[in-house]
């Protein structure tokens, strides 16, 4: 008898989510991708509220159109997993360590805590991934 381990989920940060919803090549291409093999998306929660500030006042989407895109996303399949103040305090630890915002350091903190890959578009996020040996579920320079 063998034994196949399942893959690893995926976390998805909110650069993929909006870069998905405003047609950004990679992002749309992963999501699609992710969707059509049921892989295992998760995201903290904070990626819901960064995706729709991101929407609204980077992007100048109107609220209804935000909340169509977000009711969108979460057809993806993309599931929030809190890891409360645990994983916070491991956040804010990898936050000063790579010199990244608590907010980005929280998606690092996920992949590092399931053992899953990271999905970002964001370089500086991906260069700490890697350097704390997370897989990328997108490559640098897709």
């Amino acid at each position: 008898m063998s034994f196949i381990a399942p893959p690893a989920p995926i976390i998805v940060d909110a650069s993929i989510a909006v870069g998905s919803a405003v047609g950004e090549e990679p992002a749309l291409r992963a999501i699609v991708s992710w969707r059509d093999t049921d892989a295992m998306l998760l995201a903290p929660p904070l990626m819901w509220t960064e995706t729709a500030n991101a929407l609204v006042r980077g992007h100048r989407f109107s609220a209804a159109d935000a909340l169509r895109i977000l009711r969108t996303l979460r057809a993806t399949g993309i599931e929030s997993a809190d890891r409360g103040l645990d994983g916070l305090e491991g956040a804010i630890v990898l936050a000063e360590r790579h010199r990244l915002s608590v907010y980005d350091a929280t998606y690092l903190w996920l992949a590092i805590d399931v053992d899953g890959e990271l999905a970002t578009l964001d370089r500086d996020l991906a260069r700490a991934a890697e350097a704390e040996g997370v897989a990328l579920a997108i490559p640098l320079g897709a």
